[in-house]
């Protein structure tokens, strides 16, 4: 792949040049933020970009803000190269249109990885792009329908009874008054069975309560669009997006005439790529990323309702040992089977994520340091039943620390993230270094729970 690299340090130039050549990808080099910009505006603009932050005249940042203002169906991935770690630098970095970050000095290894993540979105990005053309085309002919419709019945007619979208004609309480065959088809209905029936009883029913706000636009508005929820007959959901117009005929009564696309694939589409970027791919876990953005969010839910809750966090004991003796791929196989053993013992409601090689985090909702210790006690009964099966010459084994979370506390989840972790330090340093071999005697989970730090209990 052809990649653009920006750093005004020959050195640092020259290192990342001949370690992605090495990658077998073709390199785009520029020496300052200038020279990268007219590459990312080029006809032909390298697909992937790692601009160094700090450059003279134009920054990283810039070359960013000015890259996003130019449209494109595919943009570049950009990843930004700092030694900066502030969390507001790297806010500042996301927001003017970077896509990821590496701190300097890069580990290759970590480098490696997150030009695969850019690859990956880079390829879903260019197929969502088609898609989103192959849509443009179908609504262009859509419109193009329309205009023929009003013209010519027969013309209409005929449209209506072969098109593959859902042209139909509904009163304005929703009634539907005609369905084109076609479009019945797609939802497993012949035309009768849907005409006469109010279009809200094929709407599914998690979006039903939006129904009343649909019919409102279409009276205040001789036209409106959106998307609309459907569910066939077989109880498949189908997102379909529409366009209506009110039509008026002096004398009749007024009449939506609508018509609308399947676009199921289009979001669906669009979600893969949403979950690409929060979700650990070894694991199938929310990862750094994913995990913050959740717990952020449940943090200032408990904030107002004044729910506790438990944050761990756990570290596998001998991975090392495990990489070393019996090869990475085991040691990615152990990481797995921690992850479902993990899933398995926490409730869905709860969030769990792989922040780092051998780090895992639990958000355990709604709990506090008595009634966490039942998810802790199922996990070391799983992880001695896994055990207990002598599938492999190794036995996994967790240090756990966990922390009190007070919501009316001023504490960020870093903080508390660091306080949890801390814990689970403690924790490794005064247990006994695990066995390895089958059937090894010991403890499989250590745990320490802390309570939130005095200044940020809730005042009296």
């Amino acid at each position: 792949m052809k990649i653009l690299i920006a750093e005004d340090d020959m050195v640092s130039r020259r290192v990342l040049q001949a370690t992605l050549v090495k990658w077998g990808h073709e390199v785009v080099v520029a020496s300052n933020g200038d020279e990268a910009l007219a590459a990312l505006q080029s006809a032909d603009a390298p697909p992937l970009a790692i601009l160094d932050w700090m450059m003279p005249d134009m920054d990283g940042v810039e070359v960013c803000r000015k890259a996003r203002q130019s449209p494109s169906a595919t943009p570049a991935y950009i990843i930004l190269l700092t030694a900066k770690t502030e969390k507001e630098d790297v806010v500042a970095g996301l927001e003017a249109g970077a896509d990821d970050y590496l701190t300097k000095p890069f580990v290759r290894a970590e480098l490696r990885a997150r030009i695969e993540v850019g690859e990956r979105v880079i390829k879903l990005q260019k197929g969502l792009a088609a898609r989103v053309e192959e849509l443009k085309k179908a609504l262009v002919e859509g419109e193009r329908a329309a205009e023929l419709l009003r013209a010519s019945e027969s013309r209409y007619r005929h449209l209506v009874e072969y098109s593959q979208g859902l042209i139909c004609t509904q009163d304005l309480a929703g009634t539907l008054l005609s369905v084109n065959p076609a479009a019945a088809r797609l939802l497993d209905y012949q035309p009768h069975e849907m005409v006469g029936r109010n279009l809200s009883e094929f709407i599914a029913p998690s979006e039903r309560h939006l129904f009343n706000l649909y019919l409102e636009r279409i009276r205040n508005h001789a036209t409106d669009s959106g998307l609309l929820h459907i569910v066939s007959k077989s109880g498949a959901e189908r997102i379909w997006q529409y366009d209506n117009l009110r039509y008026e005929e002096a004398g009749k009564e007024p009449y939506v005439l609508g018509h609308a696309q399947d676009v199921t694939g289009l979001k669906e589409a669009e979600a893969a790529m949403r979950h690409l970027s929060l979700t650990d791919e070894l694991t199938g876990l929310y990862n750094q990323r994913g995990f913050l953005a959740l717990a952020e969010q449940h943090l200032k839910t408990t904030r107002r309702t004044g729910q506790a809750f438990m944050l761990i966090y756990a570290d596998i004991d001998g991975l090392k040992q495990i990489n070393d003796t019996c090869g990475h791929q085991e040691g990615s196989q152990a990481i797995q089977q921690l992850a479902l053993i993990l899933k398995n013992s926490f409730r869905e409601a709860d969030i769990i994520a792989r922040i780092g090689g051998d780090e895992f985090t639990i958000l355990v909702a709604e709990s506090n340091s008595r009634n966490v210790q039942i998810p802790l006690a199922l996990l070391q009964k799983n992880l001695r039943h896994h055990n207990t099966q002598e599938l492999h010459v190794y036995q996994l084994s967790l240090s756990v620390g966990a922390v009190c979370v007070d919501p009316y506390s001023d504490a960020t989840i870093e903080d508390l993230l660091g306080r949890a972790d801390q814990a689970m330090y403690e924790n490794k340093k005064r247990k006994r270094q695990p066995s390895f071999a089958t059937g090894a005697q010991r403890e499989d989970v250590f745990t320490q729970v802390w309570p939130a730090p005095e200044p940020e209990r809730r005042r009296a």
